[in-house]
């Protein structure tokens, strides 16, 4: 489906509705049911988003026709004033003081998000619920796995089952098997894991310390056995990280990690721009990655500057050292003559 432009009720301004993007690391999105796409989408303002409707997307700021910002779990709208929240969330504290009425709540927090708040006027897309109800529900779609990291996001991503809000760092995750041994075996390189060993005892996962580290002499180590569906509860023994990729600091697309003679780093996704970044949002850090080369299929070698723009002058000098070589071709022209 291609992107198309809409307009809300009683207003010229126009909006642009992207497809939504299909699942993957770096697009963090929960599918629609079954026959749901953007073609059901309309756009309202938030103070008329109704209770059941289906809040799918918000739309980008700045000049130029504001293209959709997908909502990563469309939900099911549960409008209520602001101000009106017991459950202490930060998206409420952020609210200015006396402000309330400026502002509606789309959908109060729960055990793993805090409130949807959004200004009365902000244009929000939505599946009216009466369109809504005509499909499988939004439950009927697969959860995305909440995906954590150790060491700074250099190892990772590790899939898990959503954690709740009020989940900390140091808490449990749950993984399949396949994901306890790929922990298990990044443990043994990196910092999170210092001074821990892993080792597999049937279906159950052992971590212990170096006994010289241990507090409690003698103590055997973290045994870690699988539940009643097979997962691993994994936590406590170092700080888990959420895993994201960051947003390209030029055009502000999604980037996905690449590693480029031996260096991880972050490639912008969209097809104009090809940004590299360390992904701490500053341009900046791109002047000190070091130039990398690429070579197509074709045994065409481009040479690349840090920030991910072409080196033109060394690719095309690189092309004429590799290319055909005069005496090569004068003896060409004899064999052909």
């Amino acid at each position: 489906m291609s992107d198309r432009i809409v307009t809300m009720s009683d207003s010229t301004d126009q909006f642009v509705l992207t497809d939504r993007p299909a699942p993957s690391l770096s697009h963090r999105y929960r599918l629609l049911p079954d026959g749901l796409n953007t073609s059901h989408y309309t756009v309202v303002p938030a103070y008329q988003v109704r209770a059941g409707d289906v809040v799918a997307a918000f739309f980008t700021d700045g000049p130029g026709i504001p293209h959709a910002r997908h909502v990563p779990q469309a939900f099911p709208a549960k409008p209520r004033a602001c101000g009106t929240c017991t459950a202490e969330c930060q998206t409420c504290e952020d609210v200015p003081f006396g402000a309330t009425d400026r502002y509606v709540c789309l959908n109060p927090a729960d055990e793993r998000a805090d409130c949807v708040i959004r200004f009365r006027n902000t244009p929000v897309a939505i599946i009216p619920a009466d369109v809504a109800a005509c499909f499988p529900s939004l439950d009927t779609a697969p959860l995305l796995p909440s995906l954590f990291a150790l060491d700074d996001g250099e190892y990772g991503p590790y899939e898990a089952l959503p954690v709740h809000r009020g989940w900390g760092p140091w808490d449990m995750i749950s993984v399949t098997r396949v994901t306890a041994e790929q922990i298990a075996a990044d443990l043994a390189f990196r910092d999170a894991g210092r001074h821990l060993t892993c080792r597999w005892l049937d279906d159950s996962l052992l971590i212990a310390s170096d006994p010289r580290m241990r507090t409690e002499p003698g103590r055997p180590g973290y045994l870690i056995q699988p539940d009643a569906d097979g997962r691993y509860l994994i936590g406590g023994l170092w700080r888990w990280e959420d895993w994201s990729s960051p947003s390209c600091p030029e055009c502000s697309a999604d980037t996905e990690q690449i590693d480029v003679e031996d260096e991880k780093v972050w490639r912008c996704t969209a097809p104009d721009c090809t940004r590299r970044t360390y992904g701490t949002g500053d341009p900046d850090d791109d002047e000190d990655l070091p130039p990398y080369t690429e070579t197509d299929e074709d045994g065409t070698t481009t040479v690349y500057y840090g920030t991910g723009e072409i080196d033109i002058e060394t690719t095309a000098e690189l092309a004429a050292q590799n290319g055909p070589r005069e005496d090569d071709q004068d003896a060409d022209d004899d064999s052909a003559g």
